[in-house]
């Protein structure tokens, strides 16, 4: 891939435009291309820096300068993307990111069934006479660059769907499709062009897929690597001591923020009228005073609960720092962790596998609506793209002589409140009883959905216990 880690594609935000100054942010379902309809390939054609931009010289020289003043950066513009593709003033063809990747863009208009400008991230391929081979390929292959890296980001599937207004909808799809499903304006682009080359959206799903080095379901690893990732990384291993357990509770940090920690729910910015910046700036000044009692998730952790959320605010105030501040968050964390989940903690520090310290966080500190076997697994995702990003490859559980030609054997219980289930998986009711920690004899294996190690048959006849959570004595 092209792109990822510390090679991000080029950056000309366009703030000066309608679309950016008017539009919100968006959870990212998707990727959607579109094509100009124009005779132009120039980026300088739609793509110009900010009058007051402190790198507009260098972007200047790099895109070339617009002497009409009919690009896209203006607040007449009733349109905006999230990026272009095209030729830079030398001829080389290149992606330029002009807004955040989760600001809703306003590219595929509407249709009877609403709007794919509602979670997919768009971008416009500058189109030339459309007979030229060699720029198609070029365009071609930085799409499907630009579109692999978004995927891998957002952890998209680029041959998967997703249900949108009761309709299913690719997850990478241009904006022909968009009509089609009824969730865009009527325009051809980019069959119109794609077809005279041999390609179309299904051939851009397989060469994004291969690009990402697979075929099928994708797992989510973070995004490019940040000062404040770093940050968070080394200070959690500096205190947990355990690299299985740091990724897993980074893993769900990411889910939950971004491991951003002015990062306001996404929900609550219409709401509120305010966004990360100004939501933080408020807090801290006083001008807004319901940080405690309104309901929206807030910083690394997405603090939400009321007396969280004071206890937040009364540690940031004691130390004299803003609510928004990384390392204040980080100490809390740390506090809260040690105060008033110990039992998380344990896991953290014990953990020999990052899905263990990731379900333990999911389940029994962050706590979402949704903890379903899907986000389980989506998060232990991301917190083992951290630990091979961090420490090398994948920490996966081992049976560790636990297998159906070991019984009986004897197992330790390392978690607080492990379920038992009537069967071997979580597709089978659970009993209504934990299983404190302690020495059990295991009587049979059997693989099962939600174990990866297998799961257990205890002796006494009272159900079946994950093996992901045991230790063979």
């Amino acid at each position: 891939m092209k792109y990822g880690g510390k090679n991000k594609p080029l950056a000309c935000m366009m703030t000066q435009s309608a679309c950016y100054k008017g539009t919100q942010k968006m959870d990212v379902r998707g990727v959607l291309w579109h094509s100009t309809g124009a005779n132009n390939p120039d980026l300088k054609r739609y793509v110009q820096p900010d009058d007051n931009a402190a790198d507009r010289d260098a972007m200047l020289k790099l895109i070339g300068k617009n002497a009409y003043g009919n690009d896209w950066n203006h607040t007449r513009v009733q349109a905006g993307l999230n990026a272009w593709i095209g030729k830079l003033d030398d001829g080389t063809v290149e992606a330029v990111q002009t807004m955040p990747w989760d600001y809703r863009p306003w590219g595929c208009g509407s249709g009877s069934k609403g709007s794919c400008n509602d979670g997919w991230i768009q971008f416009e391929i500058c189109e030339d006479g459309l007979n030229d081979r060699a720029y198609f390929d070029k365009v071609y292959k930085e799409a499907c660059e630009l579109t692999a890296y978004l995927c891998r980001m957002y952890g998209i599937d680029p041959k998967g769907s997703v249900n949108y207004n009761g309709v299913r909808v690719p997850a990478v799809l241009c904006h022909a499709d968009a009509h089609k499903l009824g969730l865009g304006s009527n325009h051809g682009d980019v069959l119109h062009w794609f077809l005279k080359f041999g390609k179309s959206m299904e051939t851009v799903r397989a060469d994004v897929a291969a690009l990402m080095g697979t075929g099928a379901a994708v797992e989510a690893i973070p995004p490019a690597d940040t000062d404040a990732e770093k940050t968070v990384w080394d200070f959690l291993l500096g205190k947990i001591g355990n690299a299985c357990g740091v990724a897993g509770l980074m893993g769900n940090l990411y889910a939950e923020s971004g491991l951003r920690a002015d990062n306001l729910q996404n929900s609550f910015e219409k709401k509120l009228g305010l966004d990360d910046r100004t939501y933080t700036l408020a807090v801290d000044t006083g001008a807004y005073g319901n940080f405690v009692g309104d309901g929206a998730g807030y910083g690394l952790v997405q603090w939400t609960y009321w007396s969280r959320k004071q206890a937040l605010l009364d540690f940031a105030k004691g130390g004299g720092r803003s609510i928004g501040d990384l390392q204040m968050q980080l100490d809390f964390l740390w506090k809260e962790l040690k105060e008033g989940y110990s039992g998380v903690l344990s896991v953290l520090q014990s953990a020999g596998n990052v899905r263990q310290a990731s379900d333990a966080v999911l389940l029994r500190y962050e706590r979402p609506t949704d903890t379903s076997a899907a986000v389980q697994v989506k998060r232990a995702g991301y917190g083992e793209g951290y630990y091979e990003k961090y420490v090398g490859s994948v920490k996966k559980p081992s049976s560790g002589g636990m297998t159906e030609a070991d019984c009986p054997f004897l197992v330790r219980v390392t978690i607080a409140d492990l379920n038992i289930r009537k069967g071997a998986g979580t597709d089978t009711a659970k009993i209504g009883k934990f299983i404190p920690p302690g020495v059990y004899t295991i009587v049979e294996v059997k693989s099962g959905k939600g174990s990866t190690t297998g799961w257990g048959r205890l002796k006494s006849g009272a159900g079946w216990i994950s093996l992901d959570y045991c230790q063979k004595v």
